[in-house]
């Protein structure tokens, strides 16, 4: 049975997370490295978008996968309070891998030309991660991405964007440490934690980028 999340809990494991994240400027210095190496292989420039696109993804994966795998072990990532009191321990490796999911779509939305520093598109792109991630998880689940664009393309509040995420990252977070009941296994579960956090980090990362294009295009097709 899924474990039921308050309103206002989903709301401050929205606020903590947020909190973790990354500053832009850090995000936004990723995206310029990816651009540049993505420069030196290519001069057209929808291949060089192509391409730092998968630096960037490959770059956060990578990470995840190694929070991942070091999760496994008790005690070596200190706990984040806040949010472990709402969902439990086994919420720990769902945490390290969504800071750095977070991190990824922002730099993905950096790089598709959206601002990350207006705290709507910020809501946007935490919905859209969140939404990729409970596709993953969930095989039973519609596909939603398109839905995530209808909103941002529409006149929905910030306020309501924010209820919206909040109640999407409580279910994402549940359904998230409900499956990664081997980080309890020892050396067999820092082994699949961390392959199975890169495998689906990865997936969300190009799940993300194609719904940002689409908005992208969508955006250009308005004007």
């Amino acid at each position: 049975m899924k474990k039921q999340i308050s309103q206002d809990a989903a709301r401050e494991a929205v606020a903590v997370l947020d909190k973790l994240v990354a500053s832009n400027d850090s995000i936004k210095k990723v995206v310029e490295k990816a651009v540049l190496c993505a420069e030196k292989m290519t001069n057209d420039e929808h291949k060089r978008e192509k391409y730092a696109s998968r630096m960037i993804i490959m770059h956060y994966s990578n990470l995840v996968a190694a929070g991942g795998g070091a999760s496994a072990i008790p005690g070596l990532i200190p706990f984040v309070g806040p949010i472990l009191s709402i969902f439990g321990v086994a919420a720990l490796d769902a945490i390290i891998a969504l800071k750095f999911e977070l991190e990824m779509t922002l730099a993905l939305s950096h790089l598709a030309g959206f601002n990350i520093d207006d705290q709507r598109e910020r809501k946007i792109d935490f919905l859209l991660v969140c939404t990729s991630l409970e596709e993953a998880y969930d095989y039973d689940k519609e596909p939603s991405l398109k839905d995530i664009i209808d909103l941002a393309m529409s006149e929905f509040s910030t306020r309501e964007l924010s209820k919206t995420l909040a109640k999407t990252l409580a279910r994402v977070i549940v359904m998230m440490s409900c499956k990664r009941l081997t980080r309890y296994i020892p050396l067999v579960g820092i082994v699949i934690g961390a392959s199975v956090n890169k495998v689906l980090s990865a997936r969300t990362g190009r799940e993300c980028w194609r719904a940002l294009k689409h908005r992208k295009n969508a955006n250009r097709c308005e004007d």
